[in-house]
């Protein structure tokens, strides 16, 4: 019996079925790891009071993970990069 969820990360079916605590994800541990870094990363970025350059550097850095997902380009390039 399939249970029709979908994980709202990746957009595949949820295979794994259990009556007591449904799955949010699929069984790929990126779409767990994903979502636990990304809330990690929102309170980070709620404690932090950038200056305004550190603000631009945050922003790039940004703007090149949105970019992953749509060219798949996959370079570092923040200045921050050791």
């Amino acid at each position: 019996m399939s249970s029709n969820r979908i994980c709202p990360i990746c957009g595949r079916e949820i295979t794994k079925v259990d009556k007591y605590k449904p799955s949010t994800y699929c069984d790929n541990d990126a779409c767990r790891d994903y979502s636990k870094y990304k809330t990690a990363l929102e309170k980070a970025i709620l404690k932090i009071n950038p200056t305004s350059d550190a603000r631009k550097v945050i922003r790039g850095d940004m703007f090149r993970l949105c970019n992953l997902l749509s060219n798949g380009t996959n370079t570092s390039g923040s200045k921050n990069d050791l």
